[in-house]
This record gives structure tokens, C-alpha cells and sequence, in this order.
């Protein structure tokens, strides 16, 4: 009898960290159950489809649309964009969705805040700040990002969960067991949300 497939889109964000990534893709894929297996759709181990005629970005946000449940990384550096396109997509669709963030994110976000913004609460954007790019940090837009993503300035009980890693070797993992080890739960709590 065919398993069931669960599919996972892990974000494309990878700049720097493609062992990383290549590692939590292969992971997550290797759960399976009597019932279930998972699907790892990413840029970066060529799972996600070329569609003709689309670009990259196109391709990519597809997949968002496609998965069962976005699961997305947050890396101190913000590339192309594309990344941050997927976060909205999954956010605008109310995917099922949960984060990695590197511990830098979470750093930067409240160091900066006191100069990106002319108010913290409201979010309202100093239009005087300027930010220039460093070698542990490349871009603001990783702040808003991170923001969007967790459902900053929302309700507590709106807002998601965005796991810290980078603090020590293989603590990404640690998360990526805890959420998708047990895949029949897993489903469980899908279908849960789906509901």
C-alpha cells in the first residue's frame, strides 16, 4: 500500500549555509511511518520542479502553494529575495507553517531596533536609518522578514514560533526532530489546522 505524502517546502534561503541545508532536507525526508512519508520540496537539493516558462522565483513560490506545511529559514543574509517572496506567500495563504531562525536574526532584530524605528511599538520606519551591510549581517530586510514571519505585533496567541539555531553545532537539528520526527503526530496536527 502506498504511503501517503506529506509535503514539506523548506524555504530557499541556503547562501552559506547549503550544508545545513542539504542536511534538514535530507533528514526530514528520511521519516516515515506505516502511513506517511515526507516530501522535501527545495531549491537547493533540485527538488522543486522547473516549470517552463516560469522563473526561479515563479517555480519556487509554486511550490509554497503546493506544500502541505512551509518551513522556512531565516539566515543573516538575504540574497535575492526570492526567500522573503516565499515567507509572504506562505503567510498570504495561511499555510501551515513554522521557522528556523539563525540566533543572529533575533540578535540584530533588537540591537537595531532603537534606530529602525521612530516608534518600537508601531513598527513606524525611521526614514533616516540607513544600514550598511557587515560581514555577520547583510541586510535589514531579513529584521522585516523575521517579523512577518513570526507575526510580530500580533495577538500572543497569533504569532508563531521561530527556533534559534546557530548557538552550537547540530542545535538546528535538535528542532527539526522535535517537529518532524514523529510523522504520524505530525499529520495529526496538520489535519488539526486544516479543520
Amino acid at each position: 500500500m502506498a504511503k501517503e505524502v506529506i509535503k514539506i517546502m523548506v524555504s530557499s534561503a541556503v547562501y552559506g549555509y547549503e550544508s545545513e541545508i542539504q542536511q534538514i532536507c535530507s533528514i526530514i525526508n528520511s521519516y516515515k511511518s506505516n502511513k506517511y512519508r515526507y516530501k522535501v520540496l527545495n531549491s537547493h537539493i533540485g527538488s522543486i520542479p522547473s516549470i517552463p516558462g516560469l522563473s526561479p522565483m515563479d517555480s519556487c513560490l509554486r511550490a509554497v502553494d503546493d506544500c502541505d506545511y512551509f518551513f522556512g529559514i531565516i539566515l543573516p543574509r538575504y540574497g535575492s529575495g526570492i526567500t522573503h517572496k516565499e515567507f509572504n506567500r506562505a503567510v498570504k495563504l495561511d499555510k501551515p507553517r513554522g521557522y528556523l531562525s539563525h540566533y543572529t536574526v533575533v540578535i540584530a532584530k533588537y540591537l537595531l531596533a532603537q534606530y529602525m524605528y521612530l516608534d518600537i511599538k508601531t513598527k513606524k520606519k525611521n526614514p533616516n536609518f540607513i544600514f550598511k551591510k557587515t560581514p555577520i549581517f547583510e541586510d535589514t530586510k531579513i529584521i522585516d522578514m523575521y517579523n512577518e514571519a513570526i507575526g510580530d505585533g500580533k495577538p500572543i496567541d497569533k504569532r508563531l514560533w521561530a527556533q534559534e539555531f546557530g548557538h552550537k553545532s547540530g542545535d538546528a537539528l535538535i528542532f527539526v526532530e522535535a517537529l518532524f520526527g514523529d510523522i504520524d503526530r505530525f499529520k495529526k496536527d496538520l489535519d488539526k489546522i486544516k479543520q
